[in-house]
């Protein structure tokens, strides 16, 4: 069962049919490991400086070692984005946990992973950030994808009441509570993730042969 991370499975969402067809495929082939996680140093320095209350200067000086010289750069640009965004939002901040979601099925999972809290207008955010170029970011699936986590928290002592996304790419925070019930799209969505993931399944289970390969029929004996 393939568990995605949150940005993920925000890509997957955002793709169209046939990159998230292949993107899907990538993921149940089970000789396949996933690729190089691009953003998942920037994702801990930015919780180390909103939820750790670490200085920026330290983790600039930290980005300046990386080896991949356009990993750094990306990430001191965005811890960049995050403290003018901080200047704008100056919010009591928090650190929540991750829960994980999984499709009724049983087909597939979600974790979402809060990369800080935030306080806003008396609320208490469970904010993740976006930071990914190619595919943009889809509204919609955004808002659907976020729908699946509030019960997950629902018990939890000073959680998050609200869920959003944060794109350093736009700009934007995409706040669960903008928009008027996404989960009927969302239930329909997931469905259609299950299923696609059973096809995919099936056909890798049971490898067509190459054209040209397929077992011709026996001949007829003579009468």
């Amino acid at each position: 069962m393939p568990t995605f991370g949150f940005s993920a499975f925000l890509k997957l969402l955002a793709l169209n049919a046939r990159p998230q067809r292949t993107e899907l495929r990538k993921r149940l082939l089970p000789s396949v490991e996933g690729g190089y996680d691009f953003h998942r140093r920037f994702r801990l320095l930015a919780h180390r400086y909103l939820s750790g209350g670490e200085s920026l200067p330290d983790l600039f000086v930290e980005t300046e070692g990386y080896g991949n010289v356009a990993e750094g750069r990306a990430a001191r640009e965005a811890l960049e984005f995050l403290e003018d965004w901080r200047a704008d939002m100056p919010g009591r901040l928090f650190a929540f946990g991750s829960r994980t979601w999984e499709s009724a099925s049983g087909a597939f999972k979600v974790r979402f992973t809060p990369d800080f809290g935030i306080e806003i207008d008396g609320v208490r955010v469970g904010v993740h950030i976006w930071k990914t170029q190619r595919p943009p970011l889809d509204a919609r699936m955004t808002y659907a994808a976020l729908s699946l986590f509030p019960d997950l928290y629902a018990d939890e002592v000073g959680g998050p009441e609200d869920f959003a996304v944060l794109s350093v790419i736009d700009g934007r925070l995409y706040r669960l509570s903008d928009v008027d019930n996404p989960s009927v799209m969302a239930g329909r969505v997931m469905v259609a993730i299950e299923n696609l993931i059973d096809e995919i399944g099936d056909e890798i289970a049971s490898p067509q042969p190459p054209i040209g390969d397929q077992p011709s029929s026996p001949p007829t004996a003579p009468s």
